[in-house]
């Protein structure tokens, strides 16, 4: 997404953070984003989130009644789902490639019995593994940012 003169030095602040990591705006300081974030119905639902939004540099925001949580993707969701998949959400890749892989060996070994569900099963249990993995690796925490005003 293209950033606007008014936000640029916003834009800006966004570009040096790490990806991966949130970051809080709290709303007393930000009570709305620049116009260059669009909803979006791309990411994971995260419980008390009013919505999602994504915006430049491949920022992804979660709205909650009080508070924006941003974070930074490597590939943007909408521009590029397929290295977004790769890079930010290779479990859901991963799973669904597996879930496939499974019912299509259901399906030849056991003359098609249960072969959508050996392969609907393998794909939950390996998303949830892949979830369970990344929740490890990641630090959770929010992290109260200071971004440039708005203008």
């Amino acid at each position: 997404m293209k950033c606007s003169e008014p936000c640029r030095g916003f834009c800006r602040w966004i570009e040096t953070l790490p990806h991966h990591k949130k970051y809080v705006l709290k709303k007393e300081e930000y009570p709305t984003l620049p116009n260059c974030f669009k909803e979006t119905i791309l990411g994971e639902s995260v419980p008390g989130s009013v919505r999602q939004l994504r915006g430049p540099a491949g920022s992804h925001v979660h709205e909650f009644p009080d508070r924006w949580v941003l974070h930074r993707d490597v590939a943007d969701a909408e521009d590029d789902p397929l290295g977004h998949l790769l890079s930010d959400a290779p479990e859901y890749l991963v799973s669904a490639i597996a879930g496939l892989a499974t019912a299509l060996l259901a399906k030849q070994k056991r003359d098609g019995k249960n072969a959508l569900l050996a392969g609907w099963s393998m794909t939950a249990f390996l998303l949830l593994l892949g979830k369970m993995g990344k929740t490890i690796g990641e630090d959770e925490r929010e992290n109260e940012a200071k971004a440039p005003r708005i203008s």
